[in-house]
């Protein structure tokens, strides 16, 4: 009895506290009574495998026959829906360059002072590099100066010379003088043909206009705006000519483009200039920018 009671004692102490966590998990990851790895036996380990390879392999094979039957119903050229079907209504936007932070429409430089400007003419450059003539050359690419285009899979070869002789990089697009020139374009829709204003007056300029052109305006968006943009100058002058379109995702194809030169804009005050293209087929609205691009010009 003595030597039981003895052995008694002499049993080690019930590990608590930290110590007792640490075993516990030391068990977890090896439990050398059990042969356990992380709770599970071999066999288990075998069996949970075996069901997890099986599912992802089943998964995997539904994703990929899923992906399969969609990709056969797209046609790679040509958008699914089009025209009033497509999530645009045919509804043509404007973008406008320079534009190298999205999060600000504000264009603000100090005239002759190139380190507040080189930042905007960079942007206009760079974005009219992919229409300099040797990006514009193949088999592909007609000249639609003075004719119709009448293969629909060719694609107008657009001039920059015709964005005016101000408007160049030579001459840092106007922003030395405080003259700066803004770079205007619609958003392409696939199939989207203009249609000619049945009221040129509704321009407010209607000697620029031209039957087979998408003529373009700028205004202020205020009366006080009206006052201190001063003289625009556009070119070409009478807009975006009808040749160009319909985009039908064609190669090569490049976007017509307008250059708008502001002549005279006071001087530190921000101006809201509100630009507008002009078809029948254009619709205008304030809220969703329909037809229209909105930014502001402030000349220091």
């Amino acid at each position: 009895m003595a030597s039981g009671a003895q052995d008694i004692g002499q049993l080690p102490p019930k590990k608590t506290g930290a110590a007792a966590k640490w075993a516990g998990f030391v068990d977890f990851l090896w439990n050398s009574e059990r042969k356990e790895f992380l709770g599970r036996n071999c066999m288990s380990w075998i069996q949970i495998s075996l069901f997890y390879l099986v599912y992802y392999t089943l998964l995997a094979g539904f994703f990929g026959a899923c992906l399969a039957i969609f990709f056969t119903t797209i046609d790679m050229n040509r958008p699914k829906y089009i025209g009033k079907d497509n999530i645009l209504r045919d509804l043509p936007g404007m973008g406008y360059r320079p534009m190298p932070d999205f999060e600000t429409t504000l264009i603000r430089f100090e005239q002759g002072k190139p380190s507040s400007y080189k930042l905007y003419t960079d942007h206009i450059q760079a974005f009219l590099d992919q229409y300099e003539n040797e990006r514009q050359v193949g088999e592909n690419y007609v000249d639609c100066s003075n004719s119709e285009r009448t293969d629909p899979e060719k694609v107008c070869r657009f001039e920059v010379r015709d964005l005016g002789a101000e408007c160049t990089w030579q001459k840092d697009f106007g922003y030395d003088e405080g003259k700066p020139c803004v770079l205007l374009k619609l958003n392409k829709i696939y199939d989207w043909v203009p249609e000619a204003l049945s009221n040129p007056n509704i321009t407010g300029d209607p000697g620029r206009y031209r039957e087979k052109d998408i003529m373009i305006t700028c205004q202020g968006e205020n009366p006080a705006d009206d006052e201190n943009i001063g003289p625009v100058k556009f070119w070409p002058a009478s807009g975006m000519p009808f040749q160009f379109f319909p985009y039908r995702n064609q190669l090569g194809y490049r976007a017509p483009l307008v250059m708008a030169q502001f002549e005279n804009p006071a001087n530190g005050v921000v101006i809201q200039v509100r630009c507008m293209a002009w078809a029948n087929n254009i619709y205008h609205h304030r809220n969703d920018k329909m037809g229209s691009v909105h930014f502001e010009l402030l000349v220091d």
